[in-house]
């Protein structure tokens, strides 16, 4: 687990079947929030390191203080962040919708933990120095990273109109020519249909281009570009030609849009790349938090 320190002094000769270690392992590595902290329990191996033995007992002591109070441990949206964090620290990278969406679950589950100790419930204030000298490395608040991309990316993965000024100026331009675009096809639809040349007031989609459906035999007396037909044949579909430059106005907003998307993806991702040392940082305690709260679950319920 390259997030978490290796065990000190491990005991590497013992009959770990007969000790049923395995099952154990996995019977509390059942109690833990996250797939981190799940391989964190599995990793575990008995230890001759007496103060490493008592530092366990007494961080998994003050979880279950925590839990006591009915305070939630914020681990659910522990990842391990190493290769999004190395990715975000090559210039020009851009990370996906979801793996940003990653990451600002990560770092409000830092910041909540920051919080937790900084005020903790009254009862159990200044009884977890364990947990506070665990943490006392998490120094920067990683809250301003992760309302940066919950601001720009929608829930799903999508970016917001006011993602950016020039987002919003193409959205808004887009929405413009597609109005403009409908108009015209409505146009030629009237007169097709006037000519009995198509059966349906239908304006349809083909690779970007607006298009509107003509019965194939009549095609000849319609002006403009075939797009396909339907799986019968019957109808093709035609870009009429005094549409075609507004088509190509729209395909023109629709690249400038993807490079602005880009540009924005590739500002976020630099965004994290600035908070990368904190971010793994922030993992490696919430991963031991969660393998401690595990601990500490299994040791409540089992008595």
């Amino acid at each position: 687990m390259p997030l978490l320190d290796p065990i000190p002094s491990p005991v590497e000769y013992a009959d770990f079947a007969a000790l049923e270690w395995g099952p154990l392992l996995a019977l509390v590595a059942g109690f833990a929030a996250s797939p981190v902290g799940r391989h964190a329990i599995l990793d575990l191996r008995p230890s001759t390191d007496e103060a490493w033995i008592a530092l366990q007992h007494q961080l998994t002591g003050e979880l279950r203080l925590i839990l006591a109070e009915q305070v939630s441990i914020p681990v659910g949206g522990l990842i391990d962040p190493t290769q999004l964090a190395a990715k975000a620290q090559i210039p020009g990278a851009a990370l996906e919708a979801n793996e940003l969406q990653s990451v600002a679950r990560l770092a409000n589950d830092v910041a909540s933990w920051q919080s937790l100790l900084q005020s903790p419930p009254a009862r159990i204030a200044g009884k977890l120095p364990g947990l506070s000298s665990l943490s006392y490395s998490l120094t920067t608040s990683l809250r301003p990273l992760a309302e940066s991309i919950e601001r720009t990316i929608q829930p799903d993965g999508s970016l917001a109109d006011n993602a950016s000024p020039e987002l919003g100026r193409i959205r808004r331009d887009q929405e413009r020519q597609h109005r403009i675009i409908e108009e015209s096809l409505r146009a030629a639809l009237r007169k097709l249909s006037s000519d009995g040349a198509t059966q349906e007031d239908l304006i349809t989609i083909r690779g970007d281009r607006f298009v509107i459906p003509v019965r194939s035999e009549l095609k000849r007396r319609v002006s403009g570009v075939v797009h396909g037909a339907s799986s019968s044949g019957q109808t093709v579909y035609v870009e009429p030609l005094e549409t075609i430059e507004k088509n190509n106005e729209l395909v023109r907003l629709i690249e400038e849009e993807q490079a602005e998307i880009h540009r924005i993806f590739v500002a976020l991702t630099r965004q994290v790349g600035g908070y990368a040392v904190a971010l793994v940082e922030g993992a490696r305690v919430l991963a031991l938090v969660d393998s401690l709260q595990a601990r500490a679950r299994f040791a409540r319920d089992y008595d």
